[in-house]
């Protein structure tokens, strides 16, 4: 659904679109329509969502990296073919995730403004690790072993010129159990103002969406998370003033998807195992596998073994559908995979979609048993999640201020693909396909 941006008084004609414009996007991971009301008592947010904003249809599946590539791409999923976070390794705890921009199947936004010969840039955006075309990337990218791994890596899939930024920065990378970018990543976007001065920018800032899934939706950690990202912006849009930018900047705040409070864990490998269809060895680990329910937040995507024949695909898929039928198993629905990508563009290797009940967050691992109830005394898992399908909950938040956006006005809802094609649009650009549309009607 698509809709204009209105030129504010005194801009450039809509006839010489990206004529001197620079574009900087933020990401607030996990920020939603509901957030809005709080998001206008901070400084910086407010000061952002004064220009034009509204609700932004999330692409299935409701998760980070499909969703901040459909914002670099105007695709969905079986356009871009990100159809995930971590990438799917049968048997490995802790999966890869999608961070090389090599397996985009589609242009990006940066690709075109490097055919334009506009310079770009992005700070912590996912799946842009290695990236042909991103003149300076310092990627969203970690190491699980620890810091020190993690800034390594980070490094090498850096691009040439981002390898001086993190050179620079590294030592506010944080850690305690996991790696803390929000810190880094703004010093880093800040830096390349200053010192590079690009024409496209594009900064991730995930504090928002990690206080959601430790704490809950609304909570005093949010809130505080919410201060902090606030903080940060004002640092960037400072950073655009002290380099004289400001006035030839347009700023989005985008975010991904919401949140759904969680009820349950299920373990849909562990049933696996339980029918033979997953072979573990003497150390408990995956030996052999024919079916593979790979987590995706609240949905989980049913995979079949690439050499796994027909009698084997129809015990599998008559397995689901009695998972379905069982009320003691939470899910809901088993998606085939023509219906999601005509329905929702989504597509991938899989054979369908489990669609979970309620709150039913879907894990890789295998061991333990199948479901863990929020309330049972050993759960210890994330107490709010996404990954469900598109329309189920709050909505995401897209806000742009600047020299092309008129003050005061609401977007009517738009989808993320559309996200990308108005920022191709304010740019001069255009998507050679695209599943979204510039958004170019406001409404006061």
């Amino acid at each position: 659904m698509s809709q204009t941006l209105q030129a504010a008084p005194a801009t450039r004609a809509p006839s010489d679109p990206g004529e001197n414009r620079r574009l900087v996007v933020i990401s607030v991971d996990a920020m939603s329509v509901v957030d809005v009301p709080f998001a206008r008592t901070l400084p910086n947010l407010s000061r952002v969502l004064a220009g034009g904003w509204g609700s932004a249809e999330a692409i299935y599946p409701t998760v980070t990296y499909p969703n901040h590539t459909s914002q670099t791409t105007a695709r969905t999923a079986a356009g871009h073919g990100i159809y995930a976070n971590e990438i799917v390794q049968p048997g490995v705890r802790r999966p890869d995730w999608f961070w090389d921009a090599r397996a985009i199947t589609s242009p990006t936004l940066f690709d075109l403004a490097a055919a334009k010969g506009l310079t770009t840039a992005s700070v912590g955006w996912p799946v842009t690790g290695w990236s042909p075309s991103i003149d300076i990337a310092v990627p969203e990218i970690w190491d699980p072993a620890g810091l020190d791994q993690t800034r390594a890596v980070l490094r090498d899939a850096a691009s040439e010129r981002g390898r001086a930024y993190v050179d620079r920065h590294a030592g506010e990378i944080g850690w305690d159990t996991k790696h803390r970018f929000g810190r880094f990543n703004t010093a880093v976007a800040v830096d390349m103002i200053g010192s590079d001065r690009p024409d496209v920018l594009f900064v991730h800032l995930v504090d928002v969406d990690s206080a959601r899934h430790t704490t809950g939706r609304f909570t005093p950690e949010v809130r505080e998370a919410f201060e902090r990202v606030d903080g940060w912006i004002g640092e960037i849009l400072d950073a655009l003033g002290a380099a004289g930018l400001a006035e030839d900047t347009n700023v989005a705040v985008v975010s991904d998807h919401g949140h759904v409070e969680v009820g349950r864990c299920f373990r849909a490998n562990h049933l696996l195992v339980q029918e033979g269809l997953i072979r573990l060895d003497e150390q408990g680990e995956v030996a052999s596998w024919d079916a593979w329910v790979h987590g995706c937040g609240l949905t989980g995507q049913l995979h079949l073994h690439p050499e796994a024949g027909q009698s084997t695909r129809e015990r599998v898929l008559a397995l689901v559908e009695t998972w379905v039928e069982d009320p003691e198993i939470p899910v809901a629905a088993l998606l085939g995979r023509e219906v999601m990508r005509e329905e929702y563009g989504y597509d991938g290797p899989f054979v369908g979609v489990l669609e979970g009940t309620s709150g039913t967050n879907f894990q890789n691992l295998w061991e333990g048993r199948s479901l863990y109830g929020r309330f049972d005394p050993d759960y210890t898992f994330l107490l709010s999640q996404h990954g469900h399908l598109p329309e189920q909950d709050i909505q995401a938040v897209f806000a742009m201020v600047g020299p092309d956006i008129a003050d005061g006005v609401r977007f009517a809802r738009c989808t993320v693909p559309d996200e990308a094609a108005t920022f191709a649009h304010l740019l001069g650009l255009e998507f050679p396909e695209a599943d979204g549309e510039p958004v170019t009607r406001v409404r006061a």
